[in-house]
C-alpha cells in the first residue's frame, strides 16, 4: 500500500496535542512538520523524538499517525531524576495503576537493548492475528529496523495495538543496541 503524506492540517492537529497554546494553522506540511518535530522533541527529548518522529510522520493514514503520538506519550518521559514527567493539565492520581509501572518497565529495558516480551495472542480472540505477530517477532528477532517500521498495522482493537506497542518498542530496542555498539 502506497503511503499518503499528512497533510499541513493532520499535523497540526497532532502538534496541538504537545503544545498549551493554540497552534496556528501551517501553510505547508514542511512547516508543519518543522513545528511539530520542535514540540515533540521538546516534550520527551530529541533522541526520543527523531525515532517518534519518523514513525509518526510515516504512518498511512492520520488516525495511525494519531495512534503513534499516543503510544509515544503514554509510555511517560523520565527527566535527569529518572521520575516520570507529568504534563501541565494532568491531575495527580491517587495510585498509579500497575500497568503503568509494567509498561515504564518494558520500555526501560527496551531502551537498555533488550527485546521485549511479545505479547500473548494464545486467546481465541487473537487468531487472525497471530500469523502478523510472528512475522514482527522475526523482524525484531532479526534486527531490521526499516522491516519493523514498514510493517502496516492499523491499530483498531486490542491486538493491534499491543501488535503496535510491540514493534514500537523492538524499535527502540534495535535502536539503542546500534547506539552501544557504535
Amino acid at each position: 500500500m502506497k503511503t499518503k503524506a499528512l497533510t499541513a492540517a493532520q499535523i497540526d492537529t497532532l502538534a496541538q496535542r504537545l503544545s498549551e497554546t493554540p497552534i496556528e494553522p501551517s501553510t505547508s506540511a514542511k512547516k508543519a512538520g518543522d513545528a511539530f518535530a520542535r514540540l515533540l522533541a521538546a516534550r520527551i527529548g530529541a533522541e526520543r523524538a527523531a525515532l517518534a518522529f519518523t514513525s509518526i510522520m510515516t504512518a498511512d493514514t492520520a488516525d495511525q499517525a494519531e495512534a503513534r503520538l499516543t503510544l509515544v506519550l503514554d509510555y511517560g518521559n523520565p527527566d535527569a531524576a529518572g521520575q516520570p514527567i507529568k504534563a501541565a493539565e494532568e491531575e495527580p492520581k491517587a495510585a498509579p495503576t500497575p500497568v503503568v509501572g509494567k509498561r515504564q518497565a518494558i520500555l526501560d529495558q527496551a531502551q537498555t537493548g533488550a527485546l521485549p516480551p511479545a505479547p500473548d495472542f494464545s486467546k481465541p480472540t487473537h487468531a487472525r492475528f497471530r500469523a502478523k505477530l510472528a512475522h514482527i517477532v522475526a523482524l525484531a528477532e532479526a534486527g531490521d529496523i526499516a522491516g519493523l517500521q514498514a510493517f502496516e498495522i492499523n491499530p483498531g482493537s486490542s491486538s493491534p495495538k499491543a501488535m503496535a506497542r510491540y514493534r514500537d518498542l523492538c524499535v527502540i530496542a534495535i535502536t539503542a543496541r546500534a547506539q552501544v555498539t557504535a
